[in-house]
């Protein structure tokens, strides 16, 4: 897994700039908190933080490089937790990292990757998934970035469940074994009338002769 390292510089400036101030500068607010964290304020150069967004997840383990004036400070292994955008341009506007408890289990939601077609598909199925993300409890170091299913044999009406993954090890799920994860749609059935019934509408209805 690559590491992902985001520099963040921790805020200083007084209530007068504002939030506002800081967007203006080319950087994004945000806080960094977690149960055993102080919780600190930061700012996040905008251009950095937009150059690797599209491949974070909230289940993504982030490293925070703090710096202030002093210099670098202390690195701490975070997750993205919420990223606040503007209604109307979609601009970050604020950013949320957690910093876990090394010897706590988080609950957390895993995204659910599908792998390979189903047979299914070359008779005119529908892969059709029922959870996108799968809630687990895990360590820190144990939480997967994405939970990897593969659908390679499943034909038409087939499914799979929970209870059919094989998950990581130290992860629980946090939801019930018999929900459907994903499944193959049969292509909606097409009523044809049989070849004899055809016939039989087609031909007129004769009166006997007395």
């Amino acid at each position: 897994m690559k590491k992902t390292t985001i520099e963040v510089i921790e805020r200083n400036r007084d209530k007068t700039s504002g939030s506002r101030k800081v967007r203006r500068d080319g950087f994004i607010p945000g806080i960094v908190y977690g149960p055993d964290f102080e919780p600190k304020k930061v700012e996040v150069n905008y251009s950095t933080f937009d150059s690797i967004i599209h491949r974070i997840t909230n289940t993504t383990p982030v490293t925070l490089q703090f710096t202030s004036e002093a210099g670098k400070g202390e690195e701490k292994l975070t997750y993205l937790k919420n990223v606040q955008r503007h209604k109307v341009t979609d601009r970050p506007i604020h950013i949320d990292f957690y910093v876990p408890s090394a010897g706590h289990a988080m609950h957390i939601e895993v995204p659910v990757r599908t792998i390979n077609e189903p047979k299914g598909i070359e008779k005119g199925g529908i892969l059709e998934h029922h959870y996108e993300f799968i809630s687990v409890e895990a360590l820190p170091k144990n939480i997967p970035e994405v939970i990897e299913i593969d659908v390679a044999e499943l034909d038409l009406g087939d499914h799979l469940q929970l209870k059919d993954l094989t998950l990581p090890e130290g992860v629980k799920a946090l939801m019930d074994e018999e929900d459907i994860i994903v499944s193959v749609l049969a292509p909606k059935a097409v009523v044809e009338v049989e070849e004899g019934e055809e016939e039989a509408s087609a031909e007129p209805n004769v009166i006997g002769e007395e």
